[in-house]
């Protein structure tokens, strides 16, 4: 009698007579419940070593703990970057959840029967699950066969619903990115005649011409600046515009130190005055 290669489901030869029919048959609706409705608990290595750690083959007699569960969990304090591999040759779509702890990677791979990865890999995220297929050499993310290492998004939201509007990031509390930390500085000099500066500057209302409109932004009253006005006075915080490099856009917040700058000439053109 054979078995499936993915599954192990039980194959009687034709008009076979032993075993009978009913054992093959009884096995098998017993492997099928388990592939829906079981998960198979992987305890991922600790070692202080990256190694591997091997998920059952598949049985012709019942489930269990093997591959032919379709949810894998992960556990596990790691002390390691780890890799947990599927059983050689076989292919399928399985759930992987990564609740291992301790900030190492776990990856998932298919055994070339040396207990080496035999192809392409994925890293499950800790805290996550994600659904991979293997065609029996290579894992893959199920939703696109791939990895992107750069993947693009029409809009995200954080904390509350996307908008949908393409580009548009929502969050419902504070964006914190970059550094300000002076410890991570070497100060290459201050800003000179700031006030200067600001006052080459002119702010205006507008909204979208035609060109910006061909690039999908719509033509609302918006208040802003000129990026080559500001090139002009402060190249470092204009930047290529991420709807296309060949235009412009302003990190606005960068503005803030000119702005300091500005105000403490001014205070002291003041004083200055104040003391005639």
């Amino acid at each position: 009698m054979s078995t499936t290669t993915n599954l192990a489901l039980n194959e009687p030869a034709y008009n076979s007579t032993s075993p009978t029919w009913d054992q093959p048959l009884n096995y098998n609706a017993t492997i099928l419940d388990q592939m829906f409705g079981n998960t198979t608990g992987v305890s991922v290595n600790t070692g202080s070593s990256s190694t591997y750690t091997l998920i059952t083959a598949p049985s012709s007699t019942a489930a269990g703990s093997t591959s032919q569960a379709m949810r894998f969990n992960l556990t596990g304090s790691l002390a390691a970057n780890q890799t947990v591999l599927l059983p050689q040759s076989v292919a399928g779509m399985w759930i992987v959840s990564n609740n291992t702890t301790n900030a190492f990677t776990v990856s998932i791979g298919s055994n070339n029967g040396s207990n080496v990865a035999a192809g392409t890999t994925i890293a499950v995220p800790q805290g996550y699950s994600v659904l991979v297929y293997c065609d029996g050499t290579n894992v893959r993310l199920a939703n696109d066969g791939g990895v992107p290492s750069s993947p693009t998004f029409t809009s995200i939201g954080v904390g509350t619903a996307a908008s949908g509007t393409s580009g548009e990031i929502r969050a419902t509390n504070n964006i914190t990115a970059y550094y300000s930390d002076d410890r991570l500085k070497n100060r290459l000099g201050g800003i000179e005649n700031a006030l200067d500066k600001i006052l080459s500057l002119t702010g205006f209302y507008y909204e979208a011409n035609e060109t910006a409109q061909a690039l999908g932004y719509a033509p609302i009253r918006e208040v802003g600046i000129s990026a080559q006005d500001v090139q002009a006075i402060l190249p470092e915080i204009v930047a290529p515009a991420p709807i296309d490099s060949k235009y412009l856009t302003v990190r606005y917040e960068r503005l803030v130190p000119l702005l300091i700058e500005a105000i403490k000439e001014l205070t002291s053109r003041v004083k200055e005055l104040e003391a005639e």
